[in-house]
């Protein structure tokens, strides 16, 4: 009688959350994460002691907000009394299945077009064709090679560039490319074409124009929207709300995992129910990848709601018109050797690869512009990203290995193109404030600009972990809810299970053609054109160049989907990778006939890498296609 009555008074393991509980204090929880973002907001305007730090700061700020609401979303879930991991757990399992089935393809296709965007820099090289000899120049000619060539016709210089801005790219110690761009340019934003100056040996300067591929910022575009066909300032509300309830599924996930964590840590059971197989490689790859996703989600969150609680600097929009006046002379500004002395006397682990005399009136970095070139956003200089309008400048971005970069190649630094004289060095690595440089270390964090070649491949494989994570979240939630027949050990599927399977896979393969895709053709939509003189140049439409390589990307996509929807997936899947395979095959020999796959270090591993990974599309094609073809007539 007694044991009896001890075994009743034990405890009722908690049971999992009705559904309107747990949408209620998901609201909750909601609103505990806007009240910290709120929070930050307000004390960034109103607390005088963040106010010197400017937009720094407000970043500082919004990323502890973010980390705060992410954790209150998680506590919301679970509270309540709890005497073991299991019961505590509970309270979690199902919230956590409806994220992933809810975020995890369009967080698949982010990180797929993240991988790419890795290689922003080395892709646009890549798909250049051969530029013309002679093209690296003596630093010390680069001055009167300059003013030879804007002497001639002058009358007509200003309706072609109100504003001189001409690059050197630095190639050795004493020589350097030259070239001027023809309009506006933003990081990550679209390129606007280029006059390349070259030398041959008669000394008679060659020009040619070159006509850049708008396809690695369309790809930067498409992961920063996970993919979604919005304008960015419409989607960033959606992006910064899906990382909150990806950060509060990953700490979901830990805490599911926490009670079973030795019984299968670092395995993956081959044999038996399907189920299994995807729980383990879930769980495997969540557990090894944990902190990069967690600075995922939390940069993410960052650059998603800054744009939109940051005061913009407004001042003017897009690029002020000048008026007709002299050309100033590039012999009266700073010679690029004594910049890079400078540079060197600053910051001597600093290497620059670009040098860009910025001669007023220019264009400024306003939010209206940022839209317009399709670049970010989120922009961490704030107010103090370009000099005003009136005011030249001279930039110099390039790379330190010794130091984290605020993004990837673009440590910079601003000096008067006239003296030398420093106007802003909160970009410059080494020589950063402790508040500019722990953000400068959440930034690289997130762009893996650190540690040089290796960071950057370690955050391709870890970029690709990431795609295999959410496509196994996203089959372990179909398998958990497929439905299993009275006296049979195998499930089938119910209406919900088949299409939501065949939408998730069909859009994860689809964004690979369409990546696949537009890849095959960027080397097609640049063009190399000789000029007799500046007053040839014309101006090439890249926003219609654009919008084709997004047609292009959702015509791919359109195409899986409806083939999902009609074939077999297995036939699907076949016929999708080997289409990718070709296209991917296809990019690597048009380069490979432009004789430009190894012009440079960068675009020789790009080379590699396309090749390799067309190569595994293929053997992936055919291994599908063989086994589809010996189940096909069982009907299986």
């Amino acid at each position: 009688m007694k044991g009896s009555q001890g075994r009743d008074r034990r405890p009722v393991p908690p049971q999992p959350h009705p559904s309107a509980v747990l949408w209620l204090r998901l609201g909750i929880g909601g609103l505990l994460a806007a009240l910290f973002i709120m929070a930050a907001c307000w004390a960034d305007i109103t607390l005088p002691c963040f106010r010197p730090y400017g937009m720094t700061g407000f970043c500082l700020l919004m990323t502890g907000a973010c980390l705060a609401g992410i954790t209150g979303l998680t506590l919301c879930i679970g509270l309540g009394p709890w005497q073991k991991l299991q019961h505590l757990a509970i309270r979690y399992r199902a919230l956590h299945g409806w994220i992933g089935i809810t975020t995890g393809t369009l967080l698949s296709m982010s990180f797929l077009a993240g991988t790419m965007t890795l290689f922003a820099a080395p892709l646009q090289q890549w798909s250049q064709p051969p530029l013309p000899d002679h093209g690296a120049l003596p630093l010390a000619d680069i001055p009167a090679t300059l003013d030879q060539i804007l002497t001639s016709r002058t009358e007509d210089l200003p309706s072609i560039f109100p504003g001189l801005h001409y690059r050197v790219g630095l190639k050795t110690s004493d020589t350097a490319t030259l070239s001027i761009p023809t309009g506006p340019e933003l990081p990550l934003g679209l390129p606007a074409s280029h006059i390349l100056i070259s030398l041959p040996a008669s000394h008679t300067p060659s020009l040619h124009q070159l006509t850049l591929s708008p396809v690695p910022t369309f790809i930067g575009g498409l992961h920063r929207r996970l993919g979604l066909p919005l304008p960015e300032n419409w989607a960033m509300p959606l992006v910064g709300t899906v990382c909150l309830l990806y950060g509060l599924a990953l700490l979901s996930g830990v805490i599911l995992l926490l009670p079973g964590i030795w019984r299968h840590l670092m395995s993956v059971r081959l044999q038996g129910h399907s189920r299994r197989l995807w729980l383990d490689l879930h769980s495997l790859l969540g557990l090894c990848s944990l902190p990069f996703h967690l600075i995922i989600a939390l940069t993410t969150a960052l650059f998603a709601f800054s744009p939109l609680l940051y005061p913009v600097s407004s001042g003017h929009d897009g690029i002020q018109q000048a008026t007709a006046r002299e050309m100033p002379s590039a012999s009266s500004l700073l010679p690029p050797e004594k910049a890079l002395s400078f540079l060197h006397e600053l910051a001597p682990d600093f290497h620059p690869l670009t040098l860009d005399y910025v001669l007023s009136p220019h264009g400024t970095d306003s939010q209206a512009e940022r839209l317009a070139l399709h670049a970010p956003l989120y922009n961490a200089n704030g107010e103090r990203s370009l000099p005003p309008a009136g005011q030249s400048y001279l930039l110099a971005e390039g790379t330190d290995l010794q130091n984290p970069l605020i993004g990837r190649d673009r440590g910079a630094v601003l000096l008067t193109p006239e003296t030398g004289h420093l106007i802003d060095s909160q970009n410059l690595p080494g020589q950063q404030t402790p508040a500019r440089r722990i953000l400068t270390w959440c930034l690289a964090l997130h762009f893996g600009s650190f540690g040089g070649e290796f960071v950057r491949w370690l955050y391709v494989a870890l970029g690709l972990c990431g795609v295999g994570f959410f496509h196994a979240a996203n089959q372990l939630w179909l398998n958990t809810h497929r439905r299993r027949k009275p006296g049979q050990t195998s499930c089938v599927e119910t209406p919900a299970t088949l299409w939501l399977g065949r939408l998730s896979e069909g859009t994860l393969l689809g964004c690979l053609l369409g990546l696949c895709g537009i890849i095959a053709i960027s080397p097609l939509m640049t063009h190399l054109t000789p000029i007799p003189h500046l007053s040839s140049v014309s101006t090439p439409d890249m926003e219609h160049s654009y919008q084709q390589t997004s047609l292009a990307y959702h015509g791919l996509i359109a195409l899986t989907l409806v083939s999902y929807c009609l074939l077999p997936r297995a036939l699907c899947r076949g016929i999708i990778l080997a289409l990718a395979a070709f296209c991917l095959s296809g990019a690597v020999t048009i380069v490979l006939m432009r004789h430009t796959a190894v012009q440079t270090p960068l675009a020789a591993e790009l080379t590699i890498a396309f090749s390799f990974a067309s190569l595994a599309l293929w053997a992936g094609s055919l291994l599908t296609l063989y086994r589809w073809k010996q189940v096909a007539p069982t009907g299986r």
